[in-house]
């Protein structure tokens, strides 16, 4: 006899989801955190129209939370260029505070789910033809077990699946700062000598701002994480305020990637299934779209599902990695953001499709040699 069908570690927005999703499937699933919610995370907290489409899927609102109709990339003296959401369909800007414990009371009424927060795994051993995961409250035992345990995933660590984060290691300081009737409609991204500052609206005044770029980027000689996210934030929006009381946060380095991501029972979704990096604002919505893929993977029950999942999660990663390498390249170089940037304001029907593709609403092959040409600036 096993206690469920899966267990699950991590309680954020990809675990939350997939616990929703098994339960309503029929299938029983234990969530395990060892937070106890509400809880915060640095996060860019912006929510792409793919996550917002699995969410409307399980019935859970986002009314609450600031709309996003887009993305804007901006030179300071070059201009800016505008991509929309396609189709109607919109973002969200989602305070993780919040978020995270609307996702977490949701699972945890899902009939089917048992949520135990404040209950750390510490360690999976294989028994009997499934899972054990160990916790510091007894063994849980099961057919499945997922880890949705974030960037660091533990999970990853007993499997043996974790690798050292990719060189040049990339790294972000972000806060939530006061910004009076921003209006702010979408993620706002500003490319500053050798580094790029990320807004998101996550209240009517308030913006989740982060800076991102490598160590030597983010701070001049002598100078602390405060001063230097309030140096770069003041330069990219003028508009908002850092005050003394303004709580920095530092995450990276990114560009995670294990060896795996499911083998032997055991799956990682979200970003213990990797992560590449703030800018392109992805994470949450791949998380989403990889817990309902993952879902009907499991509760099918079909044969070999390790590998069905394999299959499907490296196709949404080559995406990902081109995408993110596209935007990093264009960042990296002054004079290419500005010639890309000055094609893209001619062009701005590119910058649309590149965020569907983004987004995981259009494949790659949906870019034409025009859209590319002016990506390049050419």
């Amino acid at each position: 006899m096993r206690d469920a069908d899966v267990v699950i570690v991590g309680a954020g927005p990809a675990g939350s989801a997939l616990a929703m999703m098994l339960g309503r499937s029929g299938c029983s699933a234990i969530l395990l955190d060892r937070a106890v919610f509400p809880r915060d995370k640095v996060c860019g907290e912006g929510l792409m129209p793919a996550g917002v489409e699995v969410l409307a899927g399980l019935g859970m609102a986002c009314d609450e939370f600031q709309n996003l109709g887009g993305v804007t990339y901006r030179v300071p003296g070059a201009g800016s260029a505008r991509g929309l959401f396609m189709n109607g369909s919109g973002g969200r800007g989602v305070r993780r505070f919040r978020f995270d414990q609307l996702m977490a009371e949701g699972a945890a009424a899902t009939p089917g789910v048992q949520a135990r927060f404040g209950c750390a795994a510490n360690g999976i051993e294989h028994a009997g033809g499934g899972v054990v995961v160990k916790t510091a409250s007894g063994d849980v035992t099961a057919n499945y077990a997922v880890g949705a345990d974030g960037l660091r995933s533990r999970v990853a660590r007993w499997m043996g699946w974790s690798r050292a984060p990719r060189k040049p290691y990339r790294f972000a300081f972000a806060g939530h700062v006061a910004a009076p009737r921003h209006g702010l409609d979408r993620v706002v991204v500003t490319l500053l000598d050798r580094c790029e500052v990320y807004a998101a609206p996550t209240q009517p005044d308030e913006l989740l701002i982060a800076v991102l770029g490598t160590k030597d980027a983010l701070r001049r000689e002598g100078e602390t994480v405060r001063e230097a996210y309030a140096r770069r934030v003041s330069a990219a929006h003028p508009e908002a305020a850092v005050s003394p009381g303004t709580a920095v946060h530092g995450a990276g380095p990114f560009w995670v990637r294990p060896s795996s991501v499911a083998g032997r029972g055991v799956f990682l979704v979200g970003d213990a299934a990797g992560f590449l990096d703030p800018l392109t604002g992805d994470g949450m919505s791949d998380g989403l779209v990889a817990a309902r893929r993952l879902a009907e993977i499991i509760s099918s029950k079909r044969p070999e599902p390790e590998r069905a999942y394999r299959r499907w999660e490296a196709g949404q990663w080559r995406r990902r990695v081109l995408v993110n390498r596209l935007a990093l390249t264009l960042t990296g170089s002054s004079l290419l953001a500005r010639r890309a940037l000055r094609r893209l304001q001619q062009r701005p029907s590119t910058l649309d499709r590149l965020l569907q593709v983004n987004d995981g609403s259009q494949s790659l092959w949906s870019l034409s040699w025009r859209d590319w040409s002016a990506l390049v600036g050419i």
